[in-house]
């Protein structure tokens, strides 16, 4: 009886020991950040990705500058902010570096950065 209390035991903390250690390699978070250009009109600030998948409220990216990052779901979306032109804070023309446009592709599963250039 020892032996069998023993033997299930050992096997109870094997389980454990393997499956958190393949739930830990298995989850894997999408991170994005948005560096604004330094051919931007200015700082921008209400970053949205992928309508609303992250919001960066009122952060501020100066020129040449990059946004805290953010986890997010979505792989593929459009990128919309305010820039400030010098007189505040409006809606923005978004281009970015990789896709010529305001939407892109992320790599899901890793940390982002995507360059993007604001205008008025």
């Amino acid at each position: 009886m020892k032996k069998m209390i023993f033997a299930v035991s050992t096997l109870f903390l094997f389980a454990a020991c393997s499956s958190d250690s393949s739930t830990e390699l298995s989850i894997k978070s999408t991170e994005l950040s948005i560096k604004n250009s330094d051919q931007s009109d200015g700082s921008i600030k209400d970053i949205v990705w992928a309508e609303g998948d992250a919001d960066w409220g009122e952060e501020v990216v100066a020129e040449n500058s990059v946004s805290s990052s953010k986890e997010v779901n979505e792989t593929t979306g459009r990128i919309e902010c305010a820039v400030d032109d010098g007189t505040g804070f409006g809606t923005a023309t978004i281009v970015s570096e990789q896709t010529g446009s305001d939407t892109v592709s992320i790599d899901e599963g890793s940390s982002n950065q995507v360059t993007i250039t604001a205008t008025k």
